[in-house]
């Protein structure tokens, strides 16, 4: 009885935390199963790659990232619901992509997954000149927190940290 009454509980609590997030942003909604369906490398991830949790901004409380189509035009976005302090969290768009109203029907193309703190390389850095070319070697970052690689699969990738001095998010590019 007491092991039944404490797994109904766990389930509850899991219930209740499992969309512990705010209404998404106007504009906005997840995708559908038919707009997922069309890469086949989702399957290899619970979260189809449309969804990371870490605490991206060093404050102690989990962030939550995704993957969402616009229901204002044909595109899709990456949101993060940022903690900004004991109960307070906010919505910050990350990147947006416009496929056009010559492409109505686009299947998501984005997929995210979350960077554990170490040594990166890099191609280029979106706030500074320190792009190197096909040649040259490629720079290298060291990340503290966990940060969000946001990639097209088989083909160019991304990354946004945080980057405490400028309260913001940067993004490196790591690879094309």
């Amino acid at each position: 009885m007491r092991l039944t009454l404490f797994v109904a509980l766990l389930s509850l609590n899991l219930c209740a935390h499992a969309n512990d997030f705010g209404a998404l942003p106007e504009g906005w909604r997840f995708p559908n199963s038919k707009e997922l369906a069309d890469e086949p490398l989702r399957k290899k991830s619970p979260s189809r790659f449309i969804r990371a949790v870490a605490d991206f901004n060093g404050d102690g409380v989990p962030d939550k990232a995704f993957l969402v189509k616009s229901t204002k035009y044909s595109g899709e976005g990456l949101l993060l619901w940022l903690s900004k302090g004991p109960g307070k969290f906010e919505w910050i768009t990350l990147a947006t992509i416009d496929w056009g109203s010559s492409y109505p029907k686009v299947p998501l193309a984005m997929g995210i997954v979350t960077i554990k703190p170490g040594t990166y390389e890099y191609n280029c850095i979106e706030v500074g000149n320190d792009c190197v070319g096909r040649d040259e070697g490629k720079s290298t970052i060291t990340l503290r927190r966990p940060a969000l690689e946001y990639f097209k699969f088989e083909s160019a990738a991304s990354a946004f940290y945080w980057d405490t001095e400028k309260q913001t998010f940067i993004r490196i590019w790591i690879s094309d």
